[in-house]
C-alpha cells in the first residue's frame, strides 16, 4: 500500500484532481495549507526531469510529435500576451494553462508509466471526492441552514458547482471499467458505484454522453449480432444498465423520491434537471445561456478570425470587466482568443491523438477519447482540461 501511495502514479493523480480536492477540503475542516496544485505540479515536474535524463534518448516519433503541438500551442498562448486586452486574466490562464502541458508531457516523458496503478489512484480519489461532496449537496439541497451558515452562503453556493465535476470525473470510470476486455478485481462494483455517482451528482452533459457511448456501442453490437448470428457477451450488461438509467429516470419523473428519505433529493434533483432540457422553454436557463455564448462568440470571431483577441479575453470582450470566463465550448474559446492560427495547432492535436487510438486494441481509448471531445463541445475551458490531455497522452503511450 505504501509503494503505491509513494507511486508517481499516484503523485500524477493528486495533480489532475487537485483543483476538486482543494474545493472539497473545507467541507472536511481542513483549511489554510499551501496550494495542492501548485506543491503536486512541483512534486510531479522533479519525477517527470529525473526520468527524462533516460527517456528523452530513446522517444518516439509519436511522442516527440505530440509533445511539439502542444509545446507550439503553449508558445502561441505566450504570444498573444502581447496583444490580448485582457490585463490580469491573461496571466492567470497562461500560468494555469503550464499545468495543463504538464499533464500532457508527464505520460510521455516518465518510463515505465503503470496505467493500472494511475487508474486505481484517480478511482480511489474520485470516489472519496464524491462521497465528500454528495453528502454536502444532499445537505444543501435539503436546505441543511446549519451548515450553509457554517461554510457561509457564497461558499456553499460556489460549492454546488462542483455537482458537474464530479458527475464527469464517475462518466470517465464508468467507460474505462465498462470498455475493459480483461478482467479487473472489483471491476463491476466499482463500475455500479461511480454509476451511482455520476447519477446522483446530477451533470446532465456527462450523464447524457455517456449514455450516447453506450448506445451507440449497444447498437453497433446489435449490428453485428444479427450479422454474424452471435450475440456478443457484453450485450447483456450494457442492456441492463441503459435499461436501469432509463426506467428509473422514467418511474420517478413524477414522483418526489425525497419523501422517502433525504437522500434520494439527489435523484429528484437529477430527474428535474434532466427533465428541464424538455420542459423549459430553449432547454433551460443552462443550455439559453450556452446559446446566448456561442452566438456572442461567434459575431467577436468574424470580426477579428486570424489572431483573435489574445489569451484571456473573452470576459472583458464580453463585459469589459477582466476576470476569467469562458464561451462553454473549447474549441469557439480557442478561436475567439488565438484566432485561426491558434485553433488549427490545437484542432491538429486532437487529430494527433485520434490518430494513434487503435480501437480494436484500446475501446476504452476511443470510448473516453469520445467522451472528453463531446464534454468540451458543451463546457471546460483551457484551463480545466489536465485529466483529458493526461488521458490523451495515454492513449498515445500504450498505443504505439
Amino acid at each position: 500500500m505504501a509503494i503505491f501511495i509513494f507511486s508517481k502514479e499516484f503523485a500524477f493523480a493528486i495533480l489532475l484532481l487537485s483543483g476538486t480536492i482543494k474545493m472539497l477540503l473545507p467541507l472536511i475542516g481542513i483549511g489554510g495549507i499551501p496550494d495542492l496544485t501548485l506543491l503536486s505540479a512541483f512534486l510531479v515536474t522533479i519525477i517527470m526531469i529525473n526520468h527524462m535524463r533516460t527517456t528523452i534518448k530513446d522517444i518516439s516519433q509519436n511522442r516527440v510529435e505530440a509533445i511539439f503541438l502542444i509545446t507550439l500551442f503553449y508558445l502561441f498562448i505566450i504570444y498573444s500576451l502581447s496583444y490580448t486586452s485582457s490585463n490580469s486574466a491573461c496571466i492567470t490562464k497562461t500560468i494555469n494553462f503550464g499545468t495543463m502541458a504538464l499533464a500532457f508531457y508527464f505520460p510521455l516523458f516518465v518510463k515505465d508509466f503503470n496505467i493500472d496503478k494511475f487508474i486505481s489512484s484517480i478511482t480511489i480519489m474520485i470516489f472519496v471526492c464524491s462521497v465528500i461532496f454528495l453528502k454536502f449537496y444532499t445537505s444543501y439541497l435539503n436546505g441543511d441552514e446549519a451548515m450553509i451558515l457554517s461554510l457561509g452562503e457564497e461558499e456553499a453556493i460556489h460549492m454546488t458547482a462542483l455537482y458537474l465535476t464530479i458527475s464527469w470525473l464517475n462518466g470517465i470510470l464508468v467507460l474505462y471499467y465498462f470498455f475493459q476486455k480483461r478482467e479487473i478485481p472489483r471491476r463491476w462494483i466499482t463500475l455500479l458505484i461511480a454509476l451511482s455517482f455520476l447519477i446522483s451528482a446530477g451533470g446532465r452533459g456527462p450523464l447524457i454522453f455517456t449514455v450516447i457511448i453506450l448506445g451507440v456501442y449497444f447498437s453497433y453490437q446489435l449490428i453485428i449480432s444479427f450479422m454474424t448470428f452471435k450475440l456478443n457477451r457484453w450485450m447483456l450488461p450494457l442492456i441492463i444498465m441503459i435499461f436501469s438509467i432509463g426506467s428509473t429516470i422514467f418511474i420517478v419523473s413524477n414522483v418526489k423520491m425525497a419523501k422517502y428519505h433525504p437522500s434520494l433529493k439527489l435523484v429528484d434533483n437529477t430527474v428535474a434537471r434532466l427533465m428541464g432540457l424538455v420542459n423549459e422553454e430553449g432547454g433551460g436557463a443552462s443550455a439559453h445561456s450556452r446559446i446566448v455564448n456561442a452566438k456572442f462568440s461567434i459575431d467577436k470571431i468574424n470580426k477579428k478570425p486570424f489572431w483573435g483577441y489574445g489569451i484571456g479575453s473573452y470576459a472583458y470582450e464580453k463585459t469589459r470587466v477582466d476576470y476569467l470566463d469562458y464561451p462553454h465550448n473549447i474549441f469557439l474559446e480557442v478561436w475567439f482568443e488565438l484566432g485561426y492560427l491558434g485553433l488549427i495547432v490545437f484542432l491538429l492535436i486532437f487529430y494527433h491523438v485520434y490518430r494513434q487510438v487503435n480501437y480494436t486494441k484500446c475501446s476504452w481509448c476511443l470510448a473516453l477519447y469520445t467522451y472528453f471531445l463531446l464534454n468540451v463541445l458543451k463546457s471546460s475551458s483551457l484551463i480545466d482540461i489536465r485529466m483529458m490531455l493526461a488521458f490523451y497522452a495515454i492513449f498515445i503511450s500504450i498505443n504505439l
